[in-house]
């Protein structure tokens, strides 16, 4: 049985419990949503310390992208060194699925956070993110150093140092008889 009138007490219900949330949408491009650490957007290379590029040209990225938007345009000397002539992008076309970054095993890439992607000239699509410079050397990994000893390891061991000292063990069973 319906009652004449409780729908219309439904929907002010559901207007007045959205009324009393807070606002969820903002008013872009004035304010600014600050976006959470996984979120992928446009490939962006990544720097060290030093502020060097990490790419070693290995074109694994550009093996690793489904759409064949990265082209890696290298030259290798005499002497076997590479040079990167052009790493092309096309931020346009990418779909933002992240297989580049997880190829990259020298850690050269990343997706950043730069969000505002459109543009006017559509020829400005195609981003040029490394031109005419050598690439990096890859690091070794530094050896694993011996885990550090348990502070109450390292503890007990100095109460039986300490131990030792005030009453000392004979080393022999000679001088241990000498003494009495």
């Amino acid at each position: 049985m319906r009652i004449w009138g409780t729908g219309v007490l439904k929907s002010m219900r559901i207007a007045f419990r959205n009324f009393m949330r807070p606002n969820i949408t903002v008013q872009y491009p004035h304010e600014r949503v600050e976006l959470p650490e996984r979120s992928r957007w446009a490939l962006a290379m990544k720097l060290d310390e030093a502020g060097a590029h990490k790419c070693t040209g290995c074109m694994a990225c550009e093996k690793a992208c489904p759409d064949f938007i990265i082209k890696i345009e290298i030259t290798t000397g005499e002497d076997r060194s590479k040079h990167i002539d052009h790493w092309h992008y096309e931020v346009g076309a990418c779909m933002m699925c992240g297989l580049c970054v997880e190829a990259c095993t020298f850690d050269a890439i990343e997706m950043s956070h730069d969000y505002e992607l459109a543009r006017i000239d559509p020829s400005t699509l195609a981003i040029e993110l490394l031109a005419d410079t050598p690439v990096a050397v890859a690091k070794k990994r530094a050896p694993v150093a011996p885990a550090a000893e348990p502070a109450s390891a390292a503890a007990s061991a100095a109460a039986e140092a300490a131990a030792d000292t005030v009453n000392p063990a004979p080393a022999t069973a000679e001088e241990g008889c000498a003494d009495a």
